[in-house]
């Protein structure tokens, strides 16, 4: 397990009280490459919290799903897929939030001499994805647009920074990531998307923050939870309508350029949900769908991996976001 962006050491003790300190509960956070966390920041949404905050942040979901399982986390930031294999796994987590990314913002990359010009041009070429993956139901997703059978072309299992490689070199002819490694390839490496090879129609989009069972039977890491939910939908909201600061803010955190965050944030796009039994189905059907491909070894029922009695808070702000937009 190697975090790409570690907070060394970083550990939130803003009680106005430090004499306090002692007492208040300590959550441990991970998050995939810090965007969440770095919207809570620059949004003030951490000044003042009534516990410790301690954070690592990591490559992808699949990792950061292992330190969930492992003990190591109780509040993971990830994708919908990551969260469906460790679940289907048996891991003693649940999604306790959600928020949405656009699905365009996965897409299938490729370099312009590859000679893919549309989906149909994918026959006979191999595709880096990251396995079990938004990249690998991505790809899957893309074939039966096109017309073609996953044995039509050759998957490479490829972790993002390998399958970034190896799409620049020449070992695949193309490659699915999500933000921001899309704003990266596409800028730094002169990569195009393949025509109709984005997410919508066969992505959902959603990510969800998962807690560990553990944590959960705590009541002060529950209240603890429910108040990380309520300001991290506070703080995306926030992020969205000052995408320019936003974009400054996550530049420095990440060690990226201004010109990437301000391409990631505005594809990307991301937006807290209301989290209820509306979100099942969709998970529900990424079961289905990884299962009928031989992704997912067992048929999985998702009804059982939610808990939404933490998000009443959480999703007044949601609804108030979408109400502001309509």
């Amino acid at each position: 397990m190697r975090p790409a962006v570690r907070f060394a050491g970083l550990l939130l003790a803003l009680s106005l009280n430090p004499l306090w300190a002692a007492e208040k509960v300590t959550l441990r956070l991970g998050d995939v490459k810090g965007d969440r966390f770095a919207s809570l920041q620059a949004s003030g949404e951490l000044n003042n919290l009534p516990y410790n905050l301690k954070l690592t942040a990591f490559d992808s979901g699949a990792p950061v799903q292992e330190a969930l399982n492992a003990g190591a986390l109780d509040v993971g930031f990830t994708g919908d897929l990551p969260f469906l294999f460790v679940y289907a796994a048996g891991a003693p987590v649940k999604a306790v939030g959600a928020w949405q990314n656009n699905p365009d913002s996965i897409a299938l990359l490729t370099r312009p001499d590859a000679g893919i010009h549309s989906l149909e041009d994918l026959k006979g070429k191999q595709i880096a994805v990251n396995r079990g993956g938004w990249g690998h139901y991505l790809i899957l997703g893309l074939l039966e647009r096109a017309g073609l059978k996953p044995s039509d072309v050759t998957l490479r299992f490829l972790n993002p920074v390998d399958g970034r490689a190896a799409l620049t070199y020449g070992s695949v002819a193309a490659w699915a990531p999500w933000e921001p490694y899309i704003a990266t390839s596409t800028q730094v490496d002169g990569t195009v998307r393949v025509p109709d090879g984005g997410g919508k129609g066969v992505m959902s989009g959603y990510s969800y923050a998962l807690a560990r069972k553990e944590a959960l039977s705590d009541p002060k890491k529950r209240q603890a939870i429910a108040d990380l939910l309520t300001r991290l939908a506070k703080a995306q909201v926030w992020a969205a309508k000052h995408p320019q600061q936003f974009a400054s803010v996550l530049g420095q955190a990440l060690n990226m350029p201004t010109s990437i965050t301000r391409s990631w944030i505005a594809d990307a796009h991301i937006r807290p949900l209301v989290f209820d039994q509306s979100l099942i189905p969709a998970l529900q059907k990424s079961a289905d769908f990884f299962h009928r491909y031989g992704v997912l070894p067992k048929e999985v029922n998702v009804s059982d991996a939610f808990d939404f009695s933490l998000s009443a808070n959480a999703n007044q702000i949601a609804k108030q976001n979408a109400g502001d937009k309509s």
